[in-house]
């Protein structure tokens, strides 16, 4: 009974840390260039993409903000778009690569090193304290 129960343990953690892996959208262990990665708020309302080098988010009505590597932000240049099918970001949930992190606090929130970015059905934010 002991050895089943740690075998079940032990392909638990391995498909929790392969699940968590292909949500956040990390490069593997060789490094590399991330794939590009996108993500919506449940409701439609904002999304982000990032195309591996920094983070673009919009809202539904078509104003966005960059947050770049170096935590600066600025408007978007262009239109960042999103569909049903793009992923919902979950409130339980976070996305990550490298130094960029973003989360669900009723609007997408993302921060890289010293600066962040905001974006919900009430508008978008930039902020950098460097």
């Amino acid at each position: 009974m002991g050895r089943g129960l740690l075998i079940a343990l032990i392909t638990a953690v391995v498909l929790g840390t392969a699940a968590v892996s292909g949500t956040a959208r990390t490069a593997g262990a060789g490094g590399g260039t991330p794939a590009p990665a996108a993500f919506r708020l449940s409701d439609g309302s904002a999304g982000c993409a990032f195309d591996g080098s920094r983070l673009a988010c919009a809202t539904l009505g078509g104003r966005g903000v960059v947050l770049e590597a170096d935590g600066s932000s600025h408007p978007a240049p262009s239109a960042v778009t999103w569909n049903d099918r793009t992923p919902v970001l979950q409130r339980t949930a976070s996305w990550w690569h490298g130094g960029f992190s973003c989360y669900v606090e009723g609007d997408l929130v993302c921060e890289r090193e010293s600066g962040s970015i905001s974006v919900g059905a009430e508008g978008v934010g930039g902020a950098s304290s460097g």
